[in-house]
């Protein structure tokens, strides 16, 4: 296991299965010491569950949920259980998993599904459709979806983050977003991204994480993309998409993408981060964040 930059973890070698997760582009700042250290262990727990599930079923996105899984129960990161809350107060969740075939599913808005996660990867494989507002508590049961009241995800921090933002200000929520990608022994890969979105946003907003070639993105010729940050700015940007493509088509590597990409959602008054897994070998595993 390798701590590749702050609340980053991998598993895995070069030249095999892998597998990488992050929640967030901050760094550590405003975090007591003792949050700070639940933060590690967390990302070190949901990295090797994840790399626990690659090594027994070679399937990257059983990994690639199984990561987020407990990334979505820790209530440290802005995703599942500790998202962030609306301008109303609730819980509103997306997230998105993506194959390397091209193939996706993703939810907006979810309010009840324990794993939201879980909700895309039910959207991809149980029905026709990539995109869902918002399923309903009894779609998501008829999918196999574990649900929850909206309660159940909504902390005391949260709630104060809120109420300093309708105070002093939208404080924008860039530091907790999850996301993982993974290769198996074939070099197929997937992404996933989790989020409950910006504080105080407005109800119905949709960011960057459920937007396949936004947010997320996997394509087996090239690399497998999650981001977190200002999600307007990744959306504009194209970001994951427009990585994965200049690798591919440009031959950059997976740094020099990245950082260009990075560079035009600064021009849009963005910031964040991505990971990315490429399907090749020869082509490094690299963590751009900033």
């Amino acid at each position: 296991m390798t701590r590749i930059a702050d609340k980053t973890f991998r598993f895995g070698a070069a030249e095999g299965p892998m597998i990488l997760i992050r929640a967030g582009a901050g760094d550590s700042c405003g975090e007591t010491p003792e949050q700070a250290e639940q933060i590690r262990i967390d990302l070190k727990k949901a990295a090797l569950a994840g790399f626990d599930a690659l090594k027994k079923t070679d399937d990257a996105s059983e990994a690639v949920c199984a990561a987020i899984h407990v990334l979505e129960d820790a209530t440290e990161f802005n995703a599942g259980r500790g998202s962030a809350l609306t301008e109303d107060g609730k819980a509103q969740m997306d997230a998105c998993l993506m194959t390397g075939d091209g193939d996706a599913g993703s939810v907006f808005g979810v309010t009840c599904a324990k794993h939201p996660i879980d909700a895309a990867k039910a959207v991809k494989e149980c029905t026709k459709h990539v995109c869902m507002d918002n399923p309903s508590e009894e779609l998501l049961g008829q999918l196999g979806v574990e649900t929850v009241e909206n309660e159940y995800f909504i902390t005391d921090a949260r709630r104060e983050m809120l109420a300093k933002a309708k105070e002093d200000g939208d404080d924008w929520e860039k530091h907790g977003t999850v996301g993982a990608v993974a290769r198996n022994s074939e070099g197929i890969v997937v992404a996933g991204t989790s989020t409950g979105g910006i504080t105080n946003q407005m109800n119905g907003r949709i960011g960057d994480s459920p937007l396949p070639g936004c947010g997320t993105y996997a394509n087996n010729r090239s690399a497998a993309i999650s981001c977190t940050g200002i999600g307007e700015a990744f959306i504009k940007e194209t970001a994951a998409v427009q990585i994965a493509d200049r690798m591919r088509f440009a031959s950059q590597d997976p740094a020099e993408a990245s950082r260009i990409v990075l560079d035009g959602v600064e021009a849009h008054n963005g910031d964040g981060g991505v990971i990315v897994m490429p399907t090749q070998v020869r082509l490094w595993l690299r963590l751009i964040a900033r």
